[in-house]
């Protein structure tokens, strides 16, 4: 990752946060979005307000990049939603939100980067789905939907940009200690059934770190995944195969 540019979303918490973590240990700068951020820049890393569901900012943010760097060489599309709900009690407002942020945030994040893109040093491109995408979740329709639409984004983008030598990928986490998870926690109102309900839908009897997605997002984002493109990889501990 030496002397890339790098542009994340969703940097202030849970897999993002500990993505940015592990980025400020290569020699590359990174532009760290989220919602007014309230750090300071730092000597290489930039932190810029961002609402990923806004067109118009993105495309300030990527004319910012455009004007500072002159190209990117990685986009990680880490920020998201989860909201429960079956079809009865999802409104089409809550259905659209969560399209919206998880969905639509992608594409344009991906339309408006591309051009720099191609100016890039082996440019790639992570997006963050969910196992849920993968296999379907009970009572997250809204969620399971937009987060399956981006494994398919995710193989079709890869197909135009590969005459561009720009890699597209995905990573599917399974249950992950971040508060996203802790909020399903709440739902079900009980530790003990909480703890029962991970060891029976993961093989390997635990929910994941951050840090472990993260291993995985740096893997796809490098170069040691040079050969391998359109992929959605799932990092769940046996979730998808149960």
């Amino acid at each position: 990752m030496n002397n890339k540019i790098i542009l994340i979303t969703g940097s202030n918490a849970g897999i993002g946060k500990s993505t940015l973590k592990l980025l400020e240990k290569e020699k590359c700068t990174i532009i760290a979005t989220s919602r007014k951020p309230k750090k300071k820049n730092k000597k290489n890393i930039f932190y810029y307000d961002l609402d990923v569901r806004n067109e118009n900012q993105w495309k300030e943010l990527i004319k910012f990049i455009k004007i500072k760097f002159g190209r990117l060489d990685c986009l990680i599309n880490n920020a998201g939603i989860r909201v429960s709900g079956k079809i009865e009690n999802t409104s089409l407002e809550l259905w659209n939100d969560i399209i919206k942020t998880n969905l639509t945030s992608i594409f344009l994040g991906c339309k408006y980067a591309v051009p720099l893109l191609k100016k890039g040093k082996k440019a790639s491109i992570v997006n963050l789905t969910s196992i849920s995408g993968i296999r379907g979740i009970k009572n997250m329709l809204a969620y399971s939907a937009s987060k399956g639409a981006i494994v398919t984004f995710t193989a079709s983008l890869a197909l135009d940009l590969a005459k561009y030598k720009i890699r597209v990928n995905a990573i599917a986490p399974g249950a992950v200690d971040t508060k996203m998870l802790w909020s399903l926690k709440k739902e079900i109102n009980s530790d003990n059934k909480f703890n029962q309900r991970i060891k029976e839908t993961h093989p390997i009897g635990r929910i994941a770190t951050p840090e472990e997605i993260a291993n995985a997002v740096i893997f796809l984002a490098g170069e040691k995944s040079s050969f391998i493109t359109g992929i959605t990889l799932p990092v769940d501990g046996g979730r998808s195969i149960r």
